[in-house]
């Protein structure tokens, strides 16, 4: 899927500057739970009116170290559990960098140092564990103003900076009865400034308010007035996680499995309000008392954004009872408190209605609305859960929707003269949907494919030319060809549509059965290559969706050279070189900061499996080129490792790839996931027997997660053998790469009249010798022609 930068960064965008001093009401039914009334409580962030005087006093946190010298200001007990506390005093904050490499550099990177360190003069602390224990005996003693207010400014800043509500995650973490607890803190007025420190041991707020699935259970985090958005210094597993050298997915840690939406859309008054009522089937995976939900926290935080366009949570009802619920001001979800305690495989349907004006008027073209927020605008549980969808949308006479799914009716709205009600039906799961509002004009195809089977009804939905001329015709065949080139590519095509919906943004964004794109319908390699990117999200997000952010170049840079490979088909090799040569010249390139140009390079940012955590103020664009360029061409790379070198033929190269996604039609899959497929394809390969190379995991070692860009160098000698051929025998140099790199590297032999040979040099470590006997001398000598190797320079000497 390709979305603006912005919604992929920690970077998040804000306009204005809030001033609070008083927690935000919740949203809640008239007669409040006792649980609501828990979670009430703790939001007023009460303390007790005593004092704890401490010195020396360490709290040890997981892998951080926090020093008092001062005073401590508990938490007033609610049922017998202190959930807050203030210091003020002299701190001190530690915390050595996680045993990851890219963690040391990350941090290194930011912040200068590899252990994270800083003075302090107050600190809020928010908890569902027995920290208050530490603390300590109070004396009776009238806390001063500037104690109480600190965790209510606390509490509303961090809505407002990152959509987290800290009471909702305690009573969430109470309630449910987690073990261990919830613990975050927040520093201000040392060297750093203000930061959080945050252990979520269920990974609740590093998957909900920060894209962070891979397992992570601790962030150090801060918001920076400069870039004005969310930095994240480092993420970490936990301390048991790193001894016993194995993590769980943050998905482990689900409540429930979305298994359906029911989803109904009223669109009529789309300028003002939306309403969706959605009734969600669900299993739960575990025992519960609270659920929490995501969304639109991927909005903005501009006020009138997050806070006056969310779709806000009104009524809820549980297995047909009424429940609870709180959904704050700023907040990126909503929490439900259940009737009853669910057990694990029990079923749960939830009956949600919902409003706002969560619809986006497009500016450059009249009468065209989408989402705000295409991937957060219905409510979701964990990451990229999938379900099937039923939606029936009701909208105004004049204009259509466009949606994921098969249309199943399209008629006048019974109880509406001036409506139209539209339903559709996505019956196999995926993980997100959208939909567009416009005065659409559909253009009609249908999707013959080469094997035979059942055609496939194609559209794409434009607009009239008086309104933006296009050439719908070019756009209506590009679709046509890219899905039934990828289906013989990759395996057949799932879904039981296919098209595209114009929307005027200069990006594109591939749904399941559905394309978001601008009017791309100029015959050129950029074109073909970027409506073949989109299309190739069907397989790469849709039918095989990524394990965590991680693995997300699992998804771009496999659409990325899945539209290259298209464009060379398509047009020319020409055109597929220059896309190629681009993607390699981006690694080379600098990293742009928020003031300008930075130093070194892109590819030295960070490896591939870091993800969308690449982008931070200091390097901007490190995603795209990493996770899209990067990873199309260690995807080209592995192409090559799986193609016989000496016919050309790298139809096991496509093989494999149709085996991945057969193995993992309608699931999420991990870097290791394809490791492991690629790895039983490559071991049947020439070139593993060749070398006796048993796996490709040095492979993945050394280009997913390293950041090395190595350069090559083939000296040779040609020498006249007894036999009246020729032997050409020399060394292969290896340098900017560590002393263990691996590489197969591919050699070409022109003879002449269009003669010529290819075969392959090994380079194990920083020289390696070779010697390859020929049946005629050669005229030129090439190292890697075609570029199937990421590096910086290939050169050669020879005679």
């Amino acid at each position: 899927m390709h979305t603006p930068s912005l919604l992929r960064i920690s970077v998040r965008v804000v306009f204005a500057v809030l001033v609070v001093s008083a927690a935000p009401l919740a949203y809640c039914q008239d007669t409040p739970s006792k649980d609501l009334a828990l979670y009430n409580q703790i939001k007023t962030c009460a303390l007790s009116g005593g004092v704890v005087d401490v010195k020396d006093l360490v709290i040890a946190k997981d892998r951080a170290q926090i020093t008092l010298n001062g005073t401590v200001y508990p938490g007033a007990p609610i049922d017998g559990r202190v959930t807050t506390a203030v210091f003020i005093g002299d701190g001190k904050f530690s915390l050595e960098s996680p045993p990851n490499e890219f963690e040391k550099a990350n941090i290194k990177r930011l912040l200068g140092t590899e252990v994270i360190e800083s003075d302090f003069k107050t600190a809020v602390f928010r908890f569902s564990d027995s920290t208050a224990q530490q603390f300590g005996d109070a004396q009776q003693q009238q806390p001063n103003d500037r104690a109480v207010k600190l965790p209510l400014e606390l509490e509303s800043r961090l809505l407002r900076e990152t959509g987290i509500n800290l009471s909702a995650r305690i009573t969430q973490s109470i309630l449910n009865g987690e073990m261990p607890g919830f613990f975050f803190a927040n520093f201000d007025g040392g060297k750093r400034g203000r930061f959080s420190y945050l252990v979520d041991y269920q990974t609740r707020i590093p998957v909900a308010n920060f894209d962070l699935n891979g397992g992570e259970k601790g962030l150090v985090f801060t918001y920076s007035p400069v870039i004005q958005g969310i930095e994240v210094w480092t993420a970490f597993y936990s301390l048991e996680d790193y001894q016993r050298k194995r993590v769980e997915y943050s998905d482990a840690h689900d409540l429930i499995d979305i298994k359906n939406y029911d989803m109904q859309l009223d669109l009529r008054d789309h300028k003002k309000h939306v309403s969706l009522n959605t009734r969600i089937s669900a299993q739960a995976l575990s025992s519960a008392d609270v659920l929490p939900f995501k969304i639109g926290e991927d909005l903005p935080d501009d006020p009138d954004w997050r806070l006056k366009k969310q779709l806000r949570l009104h009524s809820v009802k549980v297995n047909g009872t009424v429940a609870s619920f709180a959904q704050e001001d700023w907040e990126g979800g909503f929490t439900v408190f259940l009737p009853h305690s669910v057990e694990a495989g029990a079923p749960l349907t939830l009956d949600l209605e919902l409003d706002g004006d969560f619809m986006y008027d497009a500016e450059s073209v009249n009468d065209c609305h989408y989402p705000r927020s295409n991937e957060s605008w219905f409510p979701r549980h964990g990451y990229l859960d999938r379900a099937t969808f039923n939606i029936t949308y009701r909208h105004p006479r004049k204009l259509r929707i466009a949606s994921v799914g098969l249309r199943l009716s399209e008629e006048p709205d019974p109880e509406d003269k001036n409506a139209v009600v539209t339903k559709y039906q996505m019956s196999l799961p995926v993980p997100l949907v959208t939909f567009a509002l416009a005065p659409f004009e559909r253009h009609p195809d249908t999707i013959k494919w080469e094997k035979g089977g059942t055609p496939t009804p194609l559209e794409f939905n434009s607009l009239a030319g008086d309104v933006k001329a296009i050439k719908e015709d070019f756009i209506v065949a590009e679709l046509n060809n890219s899905v039934r080139y990828f289906t013989a590519m990759f395996g057949d095509y799932p879904y039981p549509s296919f098209g595209a919906a114009f929307h005027p943004f200069s990006f594109g964004q591939g749904f399941p059965s559905l394309l978001m794109i601008p009017a791309t319908d100029h015959a050129s390699k950029g074109t073909f290559q970027f409506i073949a990117h989109e299309t190739a999200h069907q397989w790469w997000g849709g039918i095989v969706a990524w394990r965590s952010y991680r693995d997300q170049w699992l998804s771009e840079g496999f659409a990325e050279y899945s539209g290259i490979l298209y464009t060379g088909m398509r047009e020319n090799a020409d055109a597929k070189n220059d896309l190629l040569r681009g993607l390699r010249e981006s690694l080379r390139e600098p990293p742009s900061t928020i003031s300008g140009i930075g130093k070194g390079r892109l590819v030295d940012v960070g490896p591939i499996i870091l993800g969308h955590r690449l982008a931070t103020r200091k390097s901007v664009d490190a995603y795209e080129t990493l996770i899209y360029n990067k990873g199309a061409l260690v995807l080209r790379m592995l192409h090559y490792l799986l193609s016989d070198p000496s016919t050309g033929n790298g139809q096991a190269f496509f093989d494999m790839m149709t085996d991945f996604v057969n193995r993992y039609r309608n699931k999420t899959a991990s870097t290791d996931d394809f490791r492991l497929v690629a790895n039983e394809h490559f071991a049947r390969t020439p070139i593993a027997q060749k070398y006796n190379i048993p796996d490709l995991n040095w492979l993945f070692r050394e280009m997913v997660y390293q950041t090395s860009l190595p350069s090559y160098e083939m000296q040779y000698q040609i020498t006249d053998q007894p036999d009246g051929k020729f032997l050409i025998a020399g060394t292969i140099t290896q340098t900017s790469a560590p002393n263990d790199w691996l590489m197969v590297l591919p050699v070409k032999f022109s003879f002449g009249d269009k003669q010529e040979a290819k075969g392959t040099v090994l380079a194990n470590g920083p020289s390696t010798p070779f010697q390859i006997r020929l049946p005629m001398r050669p005229k030129k000598v090439e190292l890697d022609p075609e570029h199937w190797i990421i590096s910086d320079k290939m050169s050669i000497k020879g005679n």
